[in-house]
């Protein structure tokens, strides 16, 4: 509006001047095209947003499709598509450790005992706010353990432990190597698919 308004003053302003009339016109011309271009750019990135949402989204819709109606509410709100920063911590953390038992066999379980570890933590820990600190940036209350959700980590990441020890011994059968370096592989990748997916916090809530 203020363009519009701006070319219309000016045009009455130059409209016996032919070669400054001609600069306007250019000039508009040039600032309404980048204008153009510019919501063209928003609306692309508003749309790549929204697809990206659908597809960042799309495990959890299929897995409430088919399989959540069947849960307890308790257990289907464990379920959670991750954003990009947990998925960078999950990843990082649980892919050090996996590289850290191949690279050293004979201390892969202390790493699967790590990994175990980091996997509750970032269960129990995912979507629960903050502590509120001072202005010193010390905590100003300590948190209260919510045993529940603690102990349902815990549930969590002993399966995946275990889910981790069969697909191992499977493992073993085809593949000609420690077990134990095996065993840490794919413990880490349970636990990291299970630390990216679930969460206890606000799941057994009364109210």
């Amino acid at each position: 509006e203020k363009t519009v308004k701006a070319t219309t003053r000016f045009r009455r302003k130059y409209a016996d001047d032919e070669e400054a009339l001609e600069r306007v016109e250019n000039a508009n011309l040039w600032i309404m095209t980048k204008m153009m271009m510019q919501k063209e750019e928003a609306t692309r990135k508003r749309q790549q947003a929204n697809r990206m949402r659908e597809i960042g989204n799309a495990p959890k819709n299929l897995f409430l499709k088919y399989i959540g109606g069947y849960l307890p509410p308790s257990v289907r709100q464990m379920f959670e598509a991750p954003s990009s920063a947990h998925f960078r911590t999950a990843s990082s953390l649980m892919g050090i450790f996996a590289l850290m038992g191949v690279c050293v066999p004979t201390q892969a379980m202390n790493f699967v005992g790590l990994s175990a570890v980091a996997c509750m933590g970032l269960i129990y820990q995912r979507g629960r706010p903050e502590p509120v600190k001072d202005d010193m940036g010390n905590a100003g209350a300590v948190q209260k353990i919510n045993y529940k959700e603690a102990a349902s980590a815990v549930v969590i990441t002993a399966l995946g432990v275990l889910s981790g020890l069969g697909l191992a011994n499977a493992l073993s059968y085809v593949v000609d190597t420690q077990v134990t370096a095996v065993f840490c592989l794919t413990a880490c990748a349970m636990l990291w698919t299970l630390s990216l997916f679930m969460k206890v916090y606000g799941c057994f809530n009364t109210n």
